[in-house]
């Protein structure tokens, strides 16, 4: 048996053991997440949620599960066993990621997720600007520049941005 399913099963008998194990439904969550199963993963952030309802984890989650057929190009019924509503999965998508990033701002895996559900969208300029607030966090995700230099024609080196505050220097 893999180090992978120990840990899944040690967090499966943590979370039965412990209604209220917020750390281990999100650490269960993120695996079946990694094992291409939104489905078990929706349901644990739901229940994060129940417990805390102001888990920006969760709700990014939540929003990555719901926009996982999406942003991955995996047919819903792959996925989920039955057709589901793009649409709807992308309203639900979008409503979840923007509450993660109200709650954590600086969650760039939030924003760069809503930023290419608003490419999906057709929604350019909010991807943009999702994309830039990200880079501002960090400038080092090289997937993000290819992906803005895409969307704006703008050589990568010309995105990073060259007035980013760094503090009053002591003279």
């Amino acid at each position: 048996m893999s180090d992978l399913n120990l840990i899944r099963i040690a967090l499966e008998k943590k979370v039965l053991a412990d209604p209220e194990d917020i750390d281990a439904r999100l650490s269960l969550a993120r695996i079946h997440m990694d094992d291409n199963n939104p489905d078990s993963a929706l349901e644990l952030y739901y229940e994060v949620l129940d417990l805390d309802p102001e888990n920006a984890e969760a709700y990014a989650g939540l929003g990555l599960g719901w926009g996982f057929s999406i942003l991955e190009n995996i047919p819903a019924a792959e996925l989920h066993g039955e057709d589901l509503d793009e649409e709807e999965m992308l309203l639900r998508a979008i409503e979840f990621l923007e509450r993660a990033i109200e709650l954590d701002p600086e969650n760039t895996a939030s924003l760069n997720a809503l930023a290419r559900l608003y490419v999906v969208q057709s929604l350019e300029e909010e991807a943009i600007d999702m994309f830039k607030q990200s880079l501002l966090i960090d400038q080092a995700q090289h997937d993000v520049l290819e992906e803005l230099q895409k969307l704006t024609g703008t050589p990568v080196w010309q995105l990073l941005e060259k007035d980013v505050f760094m503090g009053d220097f002591e003279e």
